[in-house]
């Protein structure tokens, strides 16, 4: 599954203010839920069609396919069904849903599923920032229940000043980003606007809910083997760590597994290509309704990669999907890797965005947005094709032999002289 943690590099045209502000920004894969008028009325029976009208709203605004949206039927059945939840006091959200015909991505969350979530909170303090009119930062969401600031009182529409000292004004998503996670810090410090008044707070974050990094080996002529898991909050930071390990340990070719990864947030597997890209490499296009978007690797002013040095080889399957394949065409794209696997991965090329519903029933899981490879080419339903097969040697759970260096060389020596990189 794909998480969106969209963020555009700059505020300076009107597509990449529009998709910062609107679909989210510096958090992963909770993203915005817009402020819906409530009825005046309080009866049970304007309630439900209310949670009705919510939904539709959202659909609305951020469902990806607009032709799917100007279908008669699609909105013949907004007034039946919102009549039909008036009468039997019933919010039928799913039936709205099915209503629309889409894909089997875009559902309902129950509150459980929806709290599950927040392992995928970048920030790690449950708020989603988005520069305001004004280019500062805003939360714009409620705080996801039971985080840090949900507990500190935080609510949508704060103005958020500064974030660690850093003033927010006129800083895109990524920048945001790279202030709260430049140092892995346990606590982030706020400096909130609420009307006339102003505090400070320190809000712990939670970043450590699932280790994203599962088995690392190094072998005696420097191959090192690790696996990810997932890409969560912790999957690019975790992953540093791990090259920075690896080095010391001698490593100078490195397997990286993502079979059985099943994606995780956007804004985690574009921050972990980054430490295999140089600065503004191409890291993957969103094709949206309104405008699409053309994401680049982190424009730190670093002068080195972690993975400077090594070479790398990615291991695929087919349930390799969405982020994890976001990460794989980015680094093959850019002649960053080869990748080898059996057969291509899953083929998940559909970015979803994740909305709390107003009555703290859940929420709302929505199709935002396609992504294209940095060359261009689509993965949904086609997948990320191996450029080999996989080694003989294949590494499991067990202790068992890593590729030999001599084979790894002459996988990468294969495909790095043939491949060119996509413009910058």
């Amino acid at each position: 599954m794909l998480f969106v943690a969209v963020s555009a590099l700059s505020t300076s045209s009107p597509p990449r203010r529009w998709l910062q502000r609107q679909l989210c920004a510096a958090a992963l894969s909770v993203c915005l839920q817009q402020p819906f008028p409530m009825m005046a009325s309080t009866t049970s029976a304007v309630a439900a069609r209310t949670a009705v009208e919510e939904v539709w709203d959202l659909l609305d605004q951020y469902y990806y396919d607009g032709e799917a949206l100007s279908r008669s039927e699609w909105k013949a059945a907004r007034q039946r069904l919102g009549d039909e939840a008036a009468r039997t006091e019933t919010p039928l959200r799913r039936a709205t849903l099915q209503a629309l015909h889409g894909d089997r991505y875009t559902r309902l969350l129950d509150k459980r599923a929806y709290e599950e979530i927040s392992r995928f909170d970048i920030l790690g303090v449950g708020l989603i920032l988005a520069p305001g009119d004004d280019e500062v930062a805003r939360v714009v969401s409620p705080p996801i229940p039971g985080s840090s600031g949900a507990k500190a009182d935080v609510r949508q529409d704060d103005v958020v000043e500064s974030i660690d000292g850093v003033a927010t004004k006129g800083r895109s998503s990524f920048d945001l980003l790279d202030v709260v996670t430049a140092n892995d810090r346990p606590t982030v410090r706020l400096v909130l606007r609420r009307g006339d008044d102003r505090r400070t707070l320190d809000l712990a974050r939670r970043v450590d809910v699932v280790d994203p990094v599962g088995r690392v080996d190094v072998s005696p002529d420097g191959v090192a083997y690790v696996r990810l898991r997932e890409f969560n909050a912790r999957a690019a930071p975790r992953l540093a760590t791990v090259l920075a390990d690896i080095r010391r340990r001698g490593a100078t070719r490195l397997v990286l597994d993502l079979r059985g990864n099943p994606g995780g947030a956007f804004q985690a597997a574009v921050n972990a290509a980054s430490l295999f890209l140089p600065p503004d490499s191409p890291a993957v296009t969103v094709l949206e309704r309104r405008a699409d978007q053309l994401f680049k690797t982190s424009s730190s002013p670093k002068t080195t990669t972690p993975s400077e040095g090594f070479r790398v080889e990615l291991w695929l399957d087919s349930n390799s999907a969405s982020a994890s394949e976001i990460f794989a065409a980015a680094l093959r794209d850019n002649c960053a890797a080869v990748v080898a696997g059996d057969r291509p991965s899953y083929g998940k090329g559909l970015i979803q965005a994740v909305f709390g519903l107003q009555d703290d029933a859940g929420g709302l899981v929505v199709t935002v947005a396609q992504y294209l490879t940095p060359k261009g080419n689509p993965i949904q339903g086609v997948g990320v094709k191996p450029d080999i097969p996989l080694p003989p040697t294949l590494y499991l759970a067990g202790p068992r032999k890593l590729p030999d260096k001599t084979d790894l060389d002459r996988d990468f020596a294969s495909i790095a002289a043939t491949c060119t990189p996509p413009p910058r």
